[in-house]
């Protein structure tokens, strides 16, 4: 496959986000070097290179927490609730517990719709408690009001809680999750523990937002009007051995034409 460049990526949901690139970036190829460090497993890491991974997590994980509130941005309606599940018990063990995770949501989906079908929209992150267990929080889409008790018996583990969504913006919307998401990104023992697990969970189902990139030979001029929100920061690229830096402007504009 020939490697392809863009320097601008435009994502659109409710609103239009754009991120221009002073540096071309590389996609439809093979990153052979980067397989081979992945190859290594972390114990056996140098601690320049555990440095280097734990970086790229934090960083993959940032950028799925933009994810999770782009998803819930373009498929929010007025059915949907925020669902929190809590095990009773200590549990600790993240498999352990995705594995029930998954079955309360076949059972959920079978409650609603009469069918193992899979109709239900969802997303979904875990987060640990203090005390070491896990809990899950859960954004329900177009999902009819269910009896409390009813939510109880398909858990089995422990206390629920859920509530409509009254967010006062669409921008509050995605934060219900992803600020559950983003919690111990800054602590390294947190990522080397839970790494490779997976962080969060939706349904096959979901609107997603529209994303396109393209290679532009000069700026962007926006509409003043438009601009919501704008600033510049730096991403990094490895050449070689060398890091360099190069500015990436972002811009998020409204819906106003």
């Amino acid at each position: 496959m020939c490697t392809r460049f863009y320097n601008t990526k435009v994502i659109k949901s409710s609103i239009t986000e754009v991120y221009e690139y002073a540096e071309p970036i590389a996609y439809d190829y093979k990153n052979t070097s980067s397989e081979n460090i992945n190859r290594i497993s972390f114990q056996d890491a140098t601690p320049e290179m555990k440095k280097e991974r734990i970086e790229r997590m934090q960083k993959r994980y940032l950028n799925e927490r933009w994810t999770i509130c782009r998803l819930i941005d373009v498929n929010f309606d007025n059915s949907t609730s925020f669902l929190t599940l809590t095990f009773k018990e200590n549990v600790q063990d993240i498999e352990d517990s995705n594995y029930e995770f998954m079955k309360f949501i076949k059972r959920l989906n079978y409650k609603i719709y009469k069918t193992k079908k899979a109709i239900l929209k969802y997303l979904a992150v875990w987060e640990q408690q203090k005390r070491g267990a896990i809990h899950y929080h859960v954004m329900l889409f177009s999902v009819p009001k269910i009896p409390y008790k009813e939510l109880t018996e398909l858990w089995g583990f422990g206390s629920v809680n859920i509530q409509k969504v009254d967010a006062d913006s669409k921008e509050n919307r995605g934060r219900y999750l992803s600020k559950y998401f983003a919690k111990n990104l800054d602590d390294p023992q947190f990522l080397i523990k839970f790494m490779g697990k997976k962080r969060f969970f939706t349904s096959k189902n979901l609107i997603k937002p529209n994303i396109t990139v393209k290679y532009l030979e000069k700026k962007i001029e926006f509409n003043e009007s438009q601009i919501l929100f704008q600033k510049e920061y730096f991403g990094k690229k490895k050449v070689g051995d060398e890091w360099f830096t190069y500015p990436i402007r972002y811009t998020k504009l409204s819906e106003k034409k």
